[in-house]
């Protein structure tokens, strides 16, 4: 009886961060499709949190920098993701690469965060170099 509360509880969480996970998807795939058509004030207003530290300019200068890339192409999500619930705040890692002409291989990682009202975009990094997005994400 003890292993089958474990195994339910187990089944549970996989459950409950599944499901997380989708919803911060979702977030993540409208950022792309907002990112590649250029709406900046779209991507502020609605998915982008700006009460986790980062100002609304900072966030306009860094979207307004990644337009200016160049077209992204080839956006693959990596596998694998990471999940944390603490405090009922809920936080989820993505992780994708890209295409630019500039650059070649961009590695993206995206760290959303649920307080209660839905998942927003609490950081976002983007650097040809893997390790440094790793770095930038790793608190998370």
């Amino acid at each position: 009886m003890k292993h089958l509360l474990i195994l339910f509880i187990g089944i549970g969480t996989l459950a409950l961060t599944s499901c997380s996970t989708g919803a911060a998807e979702k977030v993540a795939d409208e950022f792309h499709q907002k990112l590649d058509a250029g709406e900046t004030d779209y991507i502020i207003t609605n998915l982008a949190d700006t009460d986790g530290g980062v100002s609304e300019q900072e966030w306009e200068d860094f979207i307004n920098l990644v337009i200016s890339w160049g077209t992204q192409t080839e956006r693959t999500k990596t596998i694998g993701f990471s999940s944390k619930i603490n405090n009922s705040v809920s936080t989820v890692k993505l992780s994708y690469t890209f295409n630019v002409e500039q650059f070649g291989l961009v590695h993206e990682r995206l760290v959303l965060i649920d307080r209660g009202q839905g998942f927003k975009i609490l950081i976002a990094m983007m650097n040809s170099d893997e390790s440094v997005v790793e770095q930038g994400t790793s608190e998370f």
